[in-house]
């Protein structure tokens, strides 16, 4: 009887034993995994937030250039019809000469 009695004492008390005694171990990788992919994306999103960052950088500093060559198209092309318009004078007043020449 006394074996039986320790017996069931036995069997009550590995019954009984807390939560705690659970093995965690599967719980603790899946949680430091998920913690490593976190920091991961927030790696990778820190990344591409400075491309992006030098990125637009890149893209105004072109702009302005671009905005200076169109100024610069625009400041030529006013020089160019004004040349040729003195040219187109400079030419009549030749073809004038030849003609007043060969008319002597």
């Amino acid at each position: 009887m006394r074996l039986q009695s320790l017996a069931v004492l036995l069997l009550i008390s590995t019954l009984s034993q807390p939560v705690f005694a659970r093995n965690i171990s599967n719980e603790q990788a899946e949680a430091a995994s998920a913690r490593d992919a976190v920091g991961d994306a927030m790696s990778r999103l820190s990344d591409i937030q400075q491309k992006i960052k030098s990125q637009e950088a890149l893209v105004a500093q072109e702009q302005q250039r671009l905005n200076q060559y169109q100024a610069d198209k625009v400041q030529i092309e006013k020089e160019l019809e004004s040349k040729k318009a003195i040219f187109e004078q400079k030419s009549k007043v030749l073809d004038d000469a030849w003609k007043q020449r060969s008319d002597y």
